[in-house]
């Protein structure tokens, strides 16, 4: 891949207005990195695209010269996925950031990518609906599609390629498709849509975007379950899981995460390991759910288990639970961190969670487990010192858990993508498949500009 030349940067400023081209020093900076620790690589320039005819424009360009093409949301994707390591033109969808049609009537919405998730929440919950999926962070739907992110509420809703029906896709020469239908279910041809979902930018470039929504529950309650030690808390969320309770969250931290977020956010929750759980629903489903819950969980050895937080509390709960990362990254100043963002069947949780406690002890490094119990995923942020020795040291273990995880049947990531970090788990994960999705690639953009070094190497 290449970068800009002078000759063709002055073409590009051509086919955009002033104001759509930047080359500031501050927002090349400000798109050179995402939440995570992988090294910054700035691009050459940003272009701020306002329409599907303004990216369709843009790619035939990079396309015809071989320039690398990164799509860029809000940044808060955890692989850099949005970042571009080759260099070339970030393409900026935050200016593209409408509903462009909300049907109540049929329970959805087409916006356009750079829409921001609590934005579009804040607007669809006057008509009494959401759309489910929850990373925590302020990102684009955009990025949520590209990356199939999940949350936590993924339990009971599912990840975000349960709610995409339709796309529209420019592709690496510039044509633009469309792929889905407006029909909540279709068996027409192949299945184009889902494969566009979760392709990090690799394949194409969401210009619409058409989603299927979720009304607003009547009634919300949420508990917490304090246990005396990880084990306990484990066995309790396949328990769980397996008595056939849909909660619409449910959530480990150990001791570590629980004693950051205290510190952060001024709580005081007792610094063991906790399950934060959630049951939304009709009145009478939410207080069954609730009794059954605590049952389950006082007879696996549960210390302590509040219910019925009033809005406030739950809200500033849930909230530390947002701003865990954060948390736990105030408490370790100076430090960068690998994510660990594995997902194994349910019943291998308890031994996937021990193991990587396990690891982080023998290599004396702080790794604040958390995560997604309910599905069986779940995260882990290995603090390391910025140094050659603890950084190899902080692989290691990451390595060991992620291989541990494809052993028992799991994956390498449940809902931050491959990006760069993850690279080299791919063809242990998919075997042959892998060089097949290779394959769709190059079909696809046979130049290789979009978001290259992402997915593969």
């Amino acid at each position: 891949m290449k970068a800009l030349a002078k000759m063709q940067l002055t073409q590009l400023k051509g086919l955009f207005s002033e104001e759509q081209i930047s080359q500031n020093a501050s927002d090349l900076a400000a798109h050179a990195r995402d939440e995570s620790a992988h090294e910054e690589s700035p691009p050459d320039v940003i272009v701020y695209v306002q329409s599907a005819d303004d990216v369709s424009k843009l790619l035939k360009f990079c396309n015809k010269h071989g320039i690398p093409v990164t799509p860029w949301g809000a940044g808060t994707s955890l692989e850099a996925n949005p970042v571009a390591i080759h260099g070339g033109v970030s393409l900026d969808l935050s200016k593209m950031n409408q509903i462009i049609d909300l049907r109540p009537e049929d329970l959805q919405v087409t916006v356009q990518p750079g829409i921001v998730l609590q934005e579009l929440n804040k607007r669809l919950s006057k008509h009494g609906l959401f759309f489910p999926p929850d990373p925590g962070a302020p990102c684009t739907i955009g990025g949520m599609v590209g990356n199939n992110a999940a949350g936590i509420q993924a339990v009971k809703y599912g990840p975000t390629k349960n709610y995409v029906i339709k796309l529209e896709v420019v592709l690496a020469n510039g044509d633009i498709i469309t792929c889905g239908s407006n029909a909540m279910r279709t068996s027409s041809a192949y299945n184009l849509l889902h494969l566009f979902v979760g392709s990090e930018g690799t394949l194409g470039v969401f210009t619409e975007i058409t989603l299927k929504l979720a009304g607003i529950p009547p009634e919300v309650s949420a508990a917490t379950a304090s246990f005396p030690d990880l084990s306990k808390a484990t066995s309790t969320v396949v328990e769980l899981v397996q008595s056939g309770l849909s909660p619409a969250a449910l959530e480990i931290m150990d001791p570590v995460t629980v004693r950051d977020i205290n510190a952060f956010k001024g709580l005081k929750l007792p610094e063991v390991p906790t399950l934060f759980l959630e049951f939304r629903g009709n009145g009478p489903e939410v207080t069954e759910d609730v009794r059954v819950s605590q049952e389950i969980c006082m007879s696996n050895g549960c210390k302590d288990y509040r219910v019925a937080m009033g809005r406030e509390e739950r809200d500033k709960l849930w909230e530390a639970r947002h701003h865990s990362y954060y948390a736990s990254a105030a408490a370790n100043p100076g430090m960068r961190a690998i994510v660990v963002d594995v997902a194994v069947p349910i019943s291998k949780f308890p031994e996937m969670v021990e193991h990587a406690r396990r690891v982080l002890a023998d290599k004396r490094l702080n790794g604040p487990i958390l995560g997604h119990a309910g599905d069986g995923n779940f995260h882990v942020a290995i603090f390391y010192k910025d140094e050659p020795k603890e950084k190899s040291k902080a692989h290691e273990v990451n390595d060991s858990i992620v291989f541990r995880a494809l052993e028992l049947g799991g994956t390498a990531t449940g809902e931050h993508g491959v990006g760069i970090g993850k690279i080299h788990f791919m063809e242990t994960e998919h075997g042959k498949s892998y060089k097949l999705m290779k394959q769709i690639k190059d079909l696809l953009d046979p130049k290789g500009i979009l978001n290259p070094g992402k997915i593969f190497h």
